[in-house]
């Protein structure tokens, strides 16, 4: 069994207690299937750059030409990075045989087709045979643009004497919004498998006697925005990879004893000590103690990774006993069923 496999039946024990309510919380941690399918075909991954490199605009003043140049330069390293970041998350997939980063593509091919913003199905079948690939993952744009703000505050500085005393100053904040755009594409069908949008912001600051002087007082921008951008290639990778969820699930634990003692195991992390109470009122006479008990052992069996059984007493719950909660239950249940089936079937790879 993978260890997404196993995971997937591991659960948390944060507990959250809802005092004026007959219910209580368990938090589960679960693992969810990926969000972008890859087929058992795609063996071979080539990496394109549609990104195109921004104008730079002319500005009058000495500061906004600094930071124009540095944003100039964020676009070219910064989009490298998103890049490396995406071809090294892609490397420790063992799915994939290859995984090639594709710089000479002719620019032709990259041409948008009429009327939409992909790249002709013509144009990456061609550029597939010639790299022998499978699918074409692109960077279909790499945007970067910085807001300055000015304005004044005090810092201590160093007179003729050598003793830092207070003086005007001005602060400068340098808010930087990255931006880069992915796309799958897959020509074998002619379907674009993803396409996604990662957001980033950088937020720098800095001070000094001038706006310039407090511009230069920063340190390690230029390091952070790479690193930002590298991340968004690193996380674009990941999504093809199942992920840890954190989901709540409520229990009963008002109504008789059994009810509130287990609700007390159930604190301290004794999910078995609460079952064998929840047990005892399964059968209770009570239609409405019946239907919670046969909910909680729902709960109990969904927390152990039996997601059947949890069905069974989440349906037992609402047709015999009439528990409405257990028909939400149900559904929820239902779709956590479908998505183990779909990340055994990612994960069997």
């Amino acid at each position: 069994m993978s260890k997404f496999s196993i995971r997937f039946f591991a659960s948390g024990l944060l507990m959250i207690i809802i005092s004026c309510s007959p219910t209580k919380q368990i938090v589960l941690q679960t693992i969810e299937p990926s969000p972008v399918h890859i087929s058992k075909k795609i063996k071979k991954i080539g990496i394109i750059n549609r990104s195109i490199l921004p104008d730079v605009e002319e500005d009058e003043t000495a500061l906004n030409r600094m930071v124009s140049a540095e944003e100039q330069w964020l676009s070219e390293q910064g989009r490298d990075a998103a890049l490396t970041g995406l071809f090294n998350e892609l490397l420790k997939d063992n799915r994939f045989q290859s995984i090639q980063m594709l710089d000479s593509v002719p620019e032709g091919l990259l041409n948008f087709d009429t009327g939409n913003n992909s790249i002709s199905w013509a144009s990456i079948e061609e550029i597939c045979q010639a790299n022998n690939v499978d699918a074409i993952f692109s960077m279909s744009y790499f945007d970067a643009e910085t807001t300055v703000s000015v304005k004044k505050t005090s810092m201590l500085q160093p007179n003729l004497m050598r003793v830092k005393v207070k003086v005007p100053a001005q602060e400068i904040t340098l808010e930087t919004l990255i931006e880069n755009g992915w796309k799958i594409y897959y020509p074998n069908n002619n379907e674009i498998i993803d396409e996604f949008v990662f957001n980033g912001q950088v937020i720098s600051r800095g001070k000094g006697t001038n706006p310039i002087e407090a511009y230069r007082a920063i340190e390690g921008r230029k390091d952070t925005l790479v690193e930002q951008s590298k991340s968004t290639g690193s996380n674009y990778g990941q999504r093809l990879l199942p992920f840890e969820n954190n989901v709540k699930r409520s229990y009963f634990t008002r109504g008789t004893d059994n009810l509130d003692l287990a609700g007390q195991l159930m604190e301290n992390g004794d999910l078995q000590g609460a079952s064998e109470l929840w047990e005892k009122d399964v059968e209770n006479s009570n239609p409405r103690i019946a239907g919670r008990a046969c909910y909680n052992m729902a709960v109990k069996n969904e927390i152990n990774g039996d997601l059947k059984s949890a069905m069974e007493w989440a349906t037992k719950s609402h047709t015999d006993y009439d528990n409405k909660e257990a028909l939400k239950y149900l559904d929820v249940l239902q779709n956590r069923l479908i998505q183990k089936q779909i990340l055994e079937q990612q994960v069997s790879r």
